[in-house]
């Protein structure tokens, strides 16, 4: 059946759902097919309450719908224009490169370049494919006796800090052992160590008011790459 939808405000709006996306002043009128008779979800029909329809070739279905039935949860950020599905940052939490900026980079060769940290921008990978939008990086280079320094000013703001400790997928085949120190206020509070084929692995600090947090990845003999690890899902709570 032939249909004419007006202005893309209505499409948007039906494609999301309830979620309340709106751009009336780019609308226009659209000719489109409510041609779809069932929509079938692991086998079992289900037809949502907004009816899908067919334009330019294309089959659109409210995207709410289909994301919330395969157990993904939808959420519209009006900030931000953007439509979050499944997992979305904890909203209790404050974010390297949405609440915090580092402070100060040093390295044993006096290189700028060798740490990242993002919120929500590019994307990457650990050593067994887990991807992250949200990380820190450090890296060194493959030479002997190198080392990286990364610092976060905390302000005496924080309490908490969590993070998933692993290598990098540009990292994962680093053949010596690398060393993770942390510091709070310069004092050394624990040390990890990484090696190829380690798992990702969960991390809880206590911050205890200090004013600022280090991050210091090292190693002693030279390798066939350079090192690179990730602090995946970064983050800390007041």
């Amino acid at each position: 059946m032939k249909k004419k939808l007006i202005g893309f405000s209505v499409a948007g709006a039906l494609l999301l759902g309830s979620a309340g996306v709106y751009a009336s002043s780019n609308s226009q009128t659209l000719e489109v097919f409510y041609n779809i008779k069932n929509i079938k979800i692991n086998q079992v029909s289900k037809m949502p309450e907004n009816k899908p329809f067919t334009y330019n070739g294309t089959t659109y279905v409210p995207l709410r719908f289909i994301s919330e039935q395969l157990g993904n949860p939808v959420e519209w950020d009006s900030a931000n224009q953007t439509i979050n599905i499944g997992k979305t940052s904890d909203k209790s939490a404050f974010y390297p490169g949405r609440d915090l900026e580092y402070m100060n980079f040093q390295n044993s060769e006096n290189y700028s370049s060798l740490y990242s940290y993002s919120f929500n921008q590019k994307t990457i990978s650990d050593n067994i494919g887990n991807d992250y939008s949200n990380y820190i990086t450090i890296s060194t280079h493959s030479w002997d006796n190198q080392w990286s320094l990364i610092e976060f000013p905390l302000n005496g703001q924080y309490n908490t800090f969590k993070t998933t400790l692993g290598l990098t997928e540009e990292g994962k085949n680093i053949t010596k052992e690398l060393k993770l120190e942390v510091f709070l206020d310069e004092k050394s509070i624990e040390t990890y160590t990484i090696s190829a084929g380690d798992m990702p692995k969960d991390i809880e600090l206590k911050l205890k008011g200090a004013n600022k947090i280090g991050f210091k990845l090292s190693k002693k003999e030279s390798s066939n790459i350079s090192a690179q690890i990730g602090l995946f899902e970064s983050r800390f709570y007041k």
